[in-house]
């Protein structure tokens, strides 16, 4: 009946409100940035600049110290743009689920757009600004592409698929919090206690996740594992590259950057001491979750069987 009803109203919508969710899920993903005072970082490549006051406004922070920063802004966005869709049904149907994905699209595209226009004009004329505005330019919009494809399997695929965009969002959703509690570039917040909880932020998110998509097929598992693979490699994979990035020794040498990058990345995904707490902290979570799920469907099952009639 529940689904029944979410179909029926999921038909009740007009496909502009999905259009609407996209839109207001890509801007929701920027909130943290926006929040922070959304004006453009002070760039090695820059000329006419003045520290002392603010730069031009901008919807990404264009930097090569913030290109986790703008993943996450981006990959988050999508997979919010996703829940809105979802919820207005169990499965939304894939029309308007893609008018999700078009609203979202435009959001972030207007934000590369605006953002690499921008920061052009604030750039020296030299083909070292134009490769650094490309490379981010490139981050930015594979970014938008994980952002849309996320959007589309939460708010249309079966649950096994859903589950896989939920947990990327989630792996995400650490550093998305970190950039809301500690705006980029400053060196002062009042949650500055908060650090050593963030590291179990997206492990526990993933275990809800994987929690709600459950492991009763084949698929389902794979879900699982999947969640389980991006609460390994993802923090790795976020250190090497603001490792890399943010070493201006290596600004000018790209392969002895990609290098240091690759060496980081073995590091931070081999050391137990770094690894196995949050894969714990995930694991620990969807067990739980996953109980509490088995208990609530066993009561729904005995609340809904019929109750025996005594026999004269």
């Amino acid at each position: 009946m529940d689904d029944l009803h979410d179909a029926r109203a999921t038909r009740r919508t007009p496909t502009g409100w999905f259009l609407l969710f996209g839109a207001a899920g890509g801007i929701a993903g920027l909130l943290p940035w926006l929040a922070a005072g959304p004006f453009l970082p002070l760039q090695n490549l820059g000329e006419g600049q003045d520290p002392s006051r603010p730069g031009p406004f901008v919807l990404l922070p264009y930097s090569q110290y913030s290109i986790i920063t703008i993943i996450v802004l981006l990959v988050v966005g999508g997979v919010l743009a996703g829940v809105l869709a979802r919820a207005r049904g169990a499965r939304p149907g894939v029309g308007r689920a893609l008018a999700s994905v078009a609203g979202l699209v435009v959001v972030q595209v207007a934000a590369v757009v605006q953002t690499a226009t921008t920061t052009r004009a604030v750039l020296q004329e030299r083909d070292e600004s134009a490769v650094y505005l490309l490379l981010l330019t490139v981050v930015a919009v594979l970014a938008a592409v994980v952002a849309a494809v996320a959007c589309l399997l939460v708010a249309a695929a079966p649950r096994a698929g859903a589950g896989i965009g939920l947990m990327v969002g989630a792996a995400a959703a650490g550093s998305w919090l970190g950039v809301l509690l500690f705006p980029p570039f400053s060196y002062e917040s009042p949650f500055s206690a908060l650090v050593p909880m963030l590291t179990y932020v997206s492990p526990a998110l993933v275990g809800l996740a994987i929690a709600w998509t459950g492991v009763a097929s084949i698929g389902r598992v794979i879900a699982a594992l999947v969640g389980l693979g991006l609460v390994w490699l993802v923090p790795a994979l976020t250190t090497a590259i603001a490792s890399a990035a943010g070493t201006r020794v290596l600004a000018r040498d790209l392969p002895g950057m990609a290098e240091y990058g690759i060496s980081v990345f073995r590091s931070a995904s081999t050391i137990p001491e770094i690894v196995a707490p949050p894969l714990v902290t995930a694991v620990v979570v969807a067990m739980a979750g996953l109980l509490v799920r088995g208990l609530l469907a066993s009561r729904r099952r005995r609340a809904a069987s019929p109750v025996p009639t005594a026999q004269g």
